[in-house]
């Protein structure tokens, strides 16, 4: 019986143990809420350094990149920002579809706090633009009052 909580303590450690990494691991949906939260103001027109997430059911990958924005709008990615501030073009590319000279307004999506739409890569991944400047300030929180304890006396 000793054993079987013991086994059961474990596997309940790993597996809590694995949700935090997968977790941790993921952000994307940190950016993702974060945005959410907070909201972000309007995109002004011009280059942007951005965070650019590429993710893939629950793993994620997350970058700097320089991006241009028009009418609140993404209508280029310039490349991700190497170390010493320098940009070079994406290794990965997004799906041709974005750059169709017939339909050429599918990358100009809405930018809606802050987060682009989420773009597809030629090989299927998802791809959105954080755009950090543009985040919100934390809301301030609401002080507690004072226990009463505090107030009381002898």
């Amino acid at each position: 019986m000793k054993k079987i909580v013991q086994l059961l303590l474990v596997t309940s450690i790993l597996v809590i143990g694995s949700a935090f990494t997968l977790q941790a691991q993921n952000c994307y949906l940190d950016y993702y809420h974060l945005f959410s939260d907070r909201g972000a103001t309007l995109i002004p027109d011009g280059k942007h350094d951005v965070v650019v997430t590429i993710h893939d059911g629950s793993s994620a990958d997350c970058y700097m990149a320089r991006v241009q924005v028009k009418d609140n709008q993404l209508i280029a990615v310039d490349g991700v920002i190497l170390e010493d501030g320098t940009v070079k073009k994406m290794g990965m590319k997004l799906s041709p579809k974005y750059s169709d000279p017939n339909n050429p307004a599918i990358l100009h999506s809405e930018i809606v706090d802050g987060m682009s739409a989420t773009l597809l890569s030629e090989d299927g991944k998802q791809v959105n633009f954080f755009f950090i400047k543009q985040l919100s300030a934390k809301t301030k929180a609401i002080k507690k009052a004072p226990p009463v304890s505090t107030f009381k006396t002898k």
